[in-house]
């Protein structure tokens, strides 16, 4: 079963109906009052409409002001922070309360200070029917991925880890492994602060109730960005990879998939705009293409439409003239605009890699791959002074280059060249005339020392100016190079590739992804309620809120899957690296499922926001939005 099957039947299924239970008395709708961070992890994995469907009227905001409803119950599904708490103990400071009856879900463990404030609410206590905490800290991406929504998580953790963040790291990766019921994972390390957080995630595991559930077997590999650089910086030719780098903060809103779609229509002399939800049959079908098979893909998905409803010939209209002809028929409109979402999405990459000049014929977009890979088109190893002497003809020849281009060249040729001799880095540095603002994150990025070769592995990389790439990652990128039919700006695949298979096959290095010793663990949700907590009844977890007591839920469908991979990445994982394990877990025998995560996920524009200083990277809150 997927990892997001499994947060949205913890919701509907355990959660909203057992509260529903608890009320007791018939009442059958209550509103959701979520925090802005709660929203994005529900929204992650929900629909409005899901929610429909268990009682819940609407979604509300905590931090906003509402209307008073005494005659209707609340969930509220909340961080337990202190200024959560007091937000809700400010909603019944009186006998006239915001709400009827009142159940309590907060996503990681709360402290005893502040339970202690809900027994001392006289006008809340009373009204409580249920408490409850969920492992529920992260959001999804897909099946396969998710991550803690945390993008500082770059400079926080590297090169000195904040003792806050990594305590809360601990917290959720725990939490997402007593999501899927994992209890004794296996644990892989990269490095002394992965061997860290990974020791502390079995000793928070090991604070919880046995499971009523039987374990199955799970290898987590716990990785830092540093393992590949890489593939943060360098494009990548797949659909959503695109999508994501070059669209983000253009025609799609990255933290909510949506897409702003200008649309006119016959008889109409204005273009309207037009939100669209980037998740449908035809997005799931061309994720993981290449842009141009994902060009070809619609365009015949388009010819098949037409000849099916008897249209003129292909040749006797325009693709786009065609869509608008077929969107007369209600029958064919929501077909249509899809097809004419993922047309427009294709055509506007296509123009941001042109005014990137990733394709011009200086070809940036070949010089990225060799600088990748360390082997060029022809499957030849690279000289590094070749490299250095096309990047600084490119900063002086072209001058007009955007200054964030030249900043993502330079950070990818000093991610993968190692032991640059600082007068040369200082040439490149000088010649690339960077932006200040560009400037200040390549310091920042050079600051955490991701990009620097690892003590252990310096004795393998020698003392001189060389290529980072291993001898398993070299052969991989010669065959590329000279595969029939791949795309030359297609020879670069993350490092996480060969790790995921050599991990799958036992034969990842014991000496550079070390063991954490598997302590007895537990994974039951943790009962919240406390007996002197007025009003609220007295609930078992195993009875009562946990995956055991769902009948034909997600207890049933647990044989599906027999075994897994979990990765993750401090400092955050790429659509690249999502795309991977899912081309890895295609090869493995069935029942093995591969999940992907990270401190947060990261495409090049993001990770460049992150280490920009926190008055030009702060960001604009959406308000909640279940599409």
């Amino acid at each position: 079963m997927s990892l997001r099957r499994t947060c949205r039947e913890l919701v509907l299924q355990v959660v909203l109906r057992r509260a529903m239970k608890a009320g007791g008395d018939g009442l059958d709708r209550f509103q959701l009052v979520v925090d802005e961070a709660t929203l994005r992890v529900i929204n992650s994995f929900l629909k409005m409409g899901d929610l429909h469907g268990e009682g819940v009227t609407s979604v509300e905001l905590i931090e906003e002001s509402r209307q008073p409803l005494p005659g209707l119950d609340a969930m509220y599904f909340l961080r337990p922070f202190p200024e959560n708490v007091e937000r809700i103990l400010g909603e019944f400071k009186s006998a006239a309360p915001q709400h009827r009856q009142v159940h309590l879900c907060f996503t990681k463990p709360v402290e005893q200070s502040l339970l202690s404030k809900f027994t001392e609410a006289p006008h809340l206590a009373s009204r409580v029917r249920s408490f409850v905490e969920v492992p529920l800290s992260f959001s999804l991406v897909q099946d396969r991925g998710f991550h803690f929504d945390v993008p500082e998580a770059i400079t926080a953790l590297f090169p000195v880890p904040d003792p806050q963040l990594v305590s809360s790291i601990v917290q959720q990766l725990a939490d997402v492994c007593r999501c899927l019921q994992t209890t004794t994972p296996s644990i892989r390390c990269q490095s002394d602060l992965c061997h860290t957080i990974g020791q502390r995630v079995l000793r928070e595991l090991s604070m919880h109730q046995a499971s009523a559930l039987p374990s199955q077997p799970c290898q987590l590999l716990i990785l830092e960005r540093s393992v590949d650089m890489a593939a943060a910086l360098v494009h990548e030719y797949s659909y959503e990879a695109c999508v994501f780098d070059l669209l983000d903060g253009n025609m799609l809103d990255g933290d909510r998939n949506v897409v702003t779609l200008k649309t006119s229509h016959a008889g109409e002399n204005k273009d309207k705009n037009k939100e669209m939800l980037l998740e449908d049959p035809l997005w799931e079908e061309l994720r993981y293409m290449h842009i141009e098979a994902a060009r070809s893909h619609v365009e015949a998905k388009v010819d098949d439409v037409k000849r099916q409803n008897n249209q003129k010939s292909s040749t006797a209209m325009s693709t786009s003239a065609m869509l608008e002809q077929l969107r007369g028929a209600p029958e064919m409109r929501d077909a249509v605009d899809r097809m004419s979402l993922h047309l427009a999405m294709i055509m506007q990459i296509h123009s941001r890699l042109s005014q990137e000049q990733i394709l011009d014929p200086l070809h940036l977009g070949l010089l990225e791959q060799d600088t990748a890979c360390g082997i060029d088109r022809n499957g030849k190893d690279v000289k590094i002074a070749n490299l250095q002497q096309t990047l600084l003809k490119i900063f002086i020849d072209r001058p007009e280059l955007p200054s964030e281009m030249k900043l993502r060249l330079l950070m990818l040729y000093f991610a993968c060249v190692a032991n640059i001799p600082e007068a040369n880095r200082s040439k490149l540095m000088d010649a690339a005339k960077l932006e200040p603002e560009d400037h200040q994150v390549l310091i920042a990025m050079l600051r955490t020392r991701l990009m620097e070769v690892p003590e252990s592995q310096r004795l393998k990389q020698g003392t001189g100016c060389a290529h980072r790439v291993t001898k398993q990652q070299a052969m991989r990128f010669k065959k590329n190079a000279v595969a029939e039919g791949r795309f030359e700006l297609s020879r670069f695949e993350p490092r996480l590739k060969e790790i995921l298979e050599q991990l799958a096959e036992d034969r990842l290095s014991l000496e550079d992804f070390g063991v954490c010793q598997s302590e007895s663990t537990d994974f039951g949700l943790r009962e919240a309620g406390y007996a002197d907590l007025l009003g609220a009844p007295a609930i078992q977890a195993k009875d009562d809120w946990s995956f055991a007591s769902v009948a034909g839920g997600v207890d049933a469908e647990r044989t599906e899957t027999s075994h897994r991979i979990v990765i993750f990445v401090l400092g955050g994982f790429t659509h690249s690296e999502l795309r991977v394990a899912a081309e890895v877990q295609e090869k493995l025998p069935r029942g093995t499922e591969v999940l992907m995560g990270g401190t947060s996920l990261l495409t090049p524009k993001r990770l460049i926001r992150a280490l920009r200083p926190k008055s030009d990277a702060a960001e604009g809150v959406d308000g909640p939005d279940l599409t």
